[in-house]
Formats: structure tokens, C-alpha cells, sequence
């Protein structure tokens, strides 16, 4: 199974973040740090929530958003990390389903 692309969508002017996007940065490296399945199944993919690229692709978002799998996962807010873990582990038993 390939790896499943989590796009984390965020407020960047530099690398500065603002802190709802600093903190979520944060959560997901804890979070990844935490799972190891999850380092081995999902790649983690910074991206600025207003590129064009981004833009053209899911349209205006409220930053920091995640999405897999073209689900949005979370918008306009820190996330809750367990909540998202759960996320995590049911797209990535979908994708097991799919392979």
C-alpha cells in the first residue's frame, strides 16, 4: 500500500504561522511522534492555504484545514487530536479496503 497524503493547509507568510496553524503544526508532529503507524502510512504535506495551486484545487478554506483522501477534515480550527487520529486510522483502514 502506498502512502496516503495528509495536505495540513496553513496560514504561511515566510514561515510564519499564526498560532491556531503553529499549534496544529505542533499536534501532528506529537501525534505522529505518538503513532508510528501512522509515520509509516501517511506522508505529511505542508502546503500555504492561499496558493493558487490550493486555491484552484479545494477553493477558499479557513487555514489551518487538513485533508485526505479529498475529505476535509478539519477547518478554521486547532485539532482536537484524538479526534483526529480516529480520522486517521479510518481512512487508512478505507484505503486498506480499497488495495
Amino acid at each position: 500500500m502506498s502512502k496516503l497524503v495528509m495536505h495540513v493547509l496553513l496560514k504561511s507568510e515566510e514561515e510564519n504561522y499564526c498560532a491556531k496553524c503553529c499549534k496544529t503544526v505542533n499536534i501532528i508532529e506529537r501525534m505522529f511522534a505518538s503513532i508510528p503507524e501512522f509515520e509509516k502510512k501517511i506522508e505529511v504535506s505542508y502546503e500555504d492555504v492561499y496558493s493558487s495551486d490550493t486555491k484552484k484545487e479545494y477553493g477558499e478554506l479557513i487555514p489551518p484545514t487538513i485533508i485526505m483522501e479529498h475529505q476535509i477534515l478539519m477547518e478554521g480550527h486547532v485539532p482536537i487530536i484524538k479526534k483526529l487520529a480516529r480520522d486517521l486510522f479510518r481512512l487508512i483502514e478505507a484505503a486498506k479496503l480499497k488495495d
